[in-house]
């Protein structure tokens, strides 16, 4: 892989993907004050963190198809989104990291407004729920692999699996 391209990689793996989680909530409330100018009000805090969503799954995919990465930056992409795709666990957890930058702001800039305290509500919320269903995920799947049996599988009634037994 070329430099920029395990810069890439790495930056949405491990340590890198949490501090650029944290530093995408610590810009949440200046773009918020910046575009919408509504300060205490829910929807406009609510429309550019969805749209901040939105974004970080949509332009990592625009570059994808228009750059030519090597076969190794995209198979270690693809290993990601298909793990994102079998567990929500893996995309809940971002939100705690994203919660995280929105409450270090708060600290930093002075509070929050009504708007950014439901947000962040919200996102520490479910993502401490999706950092917990994904830690016992991974030890369901370190106990299977000790042991060199696979974990058992069920699917959930809303399309997602869990090797809870």
């Amino acid at each position: 892989m070329r430099t920029l391209e395990q810069f890439l990689v790495d930056l949405d793996g491990g340590g890198c993907r949490n501090i650029s989680r944290l530093a995408l909530g610590l810009t949440i409330s200046p773009v918020s004050h910046g575009f919408l100018g509504a300060r205490d009000r829910v929807w406009p805090s609510l429309v550019v963190f969805v749209g901040m969503l939105v974004l970080l799954r949509v332009v990592p995919a625009i570059l994808r198809r228009a750059l030519p990465f090597s076969v190794d930056a995209s198979k270690v992409w693809a290993e990601r989104r298909n793990i994102a795709k079998q567990f929500d666990s893996y995309q809940w957890q971002k939100l705690f990291w994203i919660g995280l930058g929105l409450l270090l702001y708060a600290a930093i800039g002075g509070g929050l407004t009504t708007g950014e305290l439901f947000v962040t509500s919200i996102c520490l919320i479910g993502g401490s729920a999706g950092l917990l269903a994904q830690w016992r995920i991974s030890r369901a799947f370190r106990k299977a692999k000790k042991e060199r049996t696979p974990p058992i599988v069920r699917r959930h009634p809303f399309g997602t699996s869990s090797p809870y037994r």
